[in-house]
């Protein structure tokens, strides 16, 4: 047996190249970071060697051969730490320094200096800033492509100007700083008008303070732009020109589910249809730009006051509608009245927060809905992602081992796609992140009638999830993995978004 190595990680020079090889992810649930990679073979520091799976799952990954030495867990933890905030890093650390200076000054300052945090957000297609306050510095971070950067820091001092600038704009109590407020403001940027939801926390250093960026123009509601591969489009679109049913879009926060379904909605409006959407908040106005456009009425939801998702869907029943969209399904009740909606010839979307279309079914019956109820409403269920694409700029092809992309590929053979594939490196053009822009992976499963046999019979869970393999046209994990192979995105970025097929 070959002797395992032990490594001294605390004279290692760990480069984000290296780190960016592997998800941070999966270092910290293996305890393992890698410190050197060179001629096709990566080499990691791990507390459990021997543990050949982790080590198989990091091959596939990056598509090295992998060298494991041993090390302790909590310096693989320090090492792991001590890079994270220079790893998503790209901004130069900025301070502001307020001792003595004017009032007027200062107010000044921090209104120039927030204008300007939000122009940088828009300008790198961010899709939240986040304001973080911690012991003795103000924190700005962005959101880019799903992945946070810090950009820079401030001095303390500036903190509560900081946050009361943001206040002010979005209409806030500034006074307030016990409890959580939300609101909204609008400014007109680079020729065009730029939507902000901003929300403040309350923490242990002060109130943290995230801004939702909602540029409208950036949405491409059309389905046919989203990249769904074809034969989910063309059974998607199958399903939304049914008159009654409902139809489910799943995905955690900011996967392109609100994206989807106004696509949906923008194909379906008509002059002969009324449409009713329940939304919180409404994120972008189907008719804007449309003078002579009907056939949308766009409600927002508010629970302060008691126009709750069931009090909307309940009134909206009353309106003669062809087609309800209600933003979220949060409880039984909703769930109920969407699906007896779909039962007396309204067409229902909606979304749900699963991690695929199979632990959708599971989430409405836990619920507390009746297997025989979902068996004859739900339509389909759509699970999406969105993967970041690589920079086409500096993408690095390279040859993984042929075992990988057996692994990868089952049965398809090398010569399908010559045996490359592409990794991020980073360059001037993607501020050297190695990635530009997001695409979306899409799973459907459509409503068949073994399935919903399944179903009306008990919902017995491996029942149904055997047979809902048959209903599934294609997972998420195949679907990104027809990106690898375009060349569009990397492994790591597949796996870190999507569960084991």
């Amino acid at each position: 047996m070959k002797k395992i190595q032990t490594i001294n990680l605390a004279v290692c020079k760990i480069t984000p190249e290296v780190l960016r090889l592997v998800p941070v992810e999966l270092m910290k649930k293996h305890s393992f970071v890698p410190f050197d990679f060179s001629d096709e073979r990566l080499s990691i520091a791990i507390a459990n060697p021997k543990d050949s799976s982790v080590l198989d799952d990091i091959q596939v990954i990056t598509g090295l051969d992998v060298d494991a030495f041993q090390a302790s867990r909590e310096m693989i933890w320090k090492r792991i730490e001590d890079a994270l905030p220079g790893l998503y890093a790209s901004g130069e650390v900025k301070e502001i320094v307020l001792n003595g200076a004017e009032e007027s000054e200062i107010e000044h300052g921090i209104s120039k200096t927030v204008d300007q945090v939000i122009r940088q957000a828009v300008e790198r297609l961010a899709s939240d800033i986040h304001i973080e306050p911690q012991e003795t510095s103000l924190y700005v971070r962005f959101r880019i492509d799903g992945v946070l950067s810090t950009i820079c820091k401030y001095s303390k001092a500036v903190q509560p100007s900081f946050t009361a600038r943001i206040k002010v704009m979005a209409g806030m109590d500034i006074t307030e700083r016990r409890l959580p407020q939300d609101n909204q403001f609008s400014q007109y940027l680079d020729h065009r008008n730029i939507d902000f939801r901003v929300s403040t926390l309350p923490g242990k250093y002060g109130e943290k303070v995230v801004i939702r960026v909602l540029d409208k123009s950036s949405f491409a509601l059309d389905l046919s732009r989203l990249g769904m591969d074809t034969d989910i489009q063309t059974s998607f679109e199958a399903m939304i020109q049914n008159p009654q049913g409902l139809i489910l879009v799943t995905g955690p926060t900011g996967s392109g589910k609100t994206t989807t379904l106004y696509s949906v909605l923008n194909r379906l409006t008509s002059p002969e249809k009324n449409i009713i959407t329940l939304e919180d908040p409404v994120e972008y106005e189907l008719l804007a730009g449309k003078a002579t456009g009907l056939g949308i009425t766009q409600v927002h939801v508010n629970s302060k006051i008691g126009m709750t998702f069931t009090v909307g869907l309940k009134a909206s029943l009353r309106q003669d509608p062809d087609i309800i969209m209600v933003g979220e399904i949060r409880d039984r009740e909703t769930a109920e009245i969407a699906m007896k909606s779909a039962l007396t010839g309204h067409l229902v979307l909606s979304t749900l927060h699963t991690n695929d279309s199979f632990s959708t079914l599971i989430r409405l019956r836990d619920m507390g809905v009746e297997p025989y109820l979902i068996a004859a409403t739900v339509t389909g269920i759509m699970a999406q992602r969105l993967v970041r694409v690589l920079c086409p700029q500096c993408k690095e092809a390279y040859h993984p081992p042929a075992k990988v992309l057996k692994l990868l590929f089952p049965g398809t053979s090398s010569a399908a796609h010559e045996g490359t594939l592409y990794r991020a490196k980073g360059c001037e053009s993607c501020r050297n992140i190695g990635y530009r822009g997001r695409k979306g992976i899409y799973e459907l499963l459509a409503m068949n009638d073994d399935l919903a046999a399944c179903l009306k019979a008990g919902l017995d869970l491996r029942a149904a999830y055997e047979t809902s393999k048959t209903a599934i046209l294609k997972t998420m994990r195949s679907s990104g993995l027809d990106l690898v192979s375009q060349g569009l995105t990397t492994v790591e970025e597949v796996f870190r978004t999507t569960i084991e097929a």
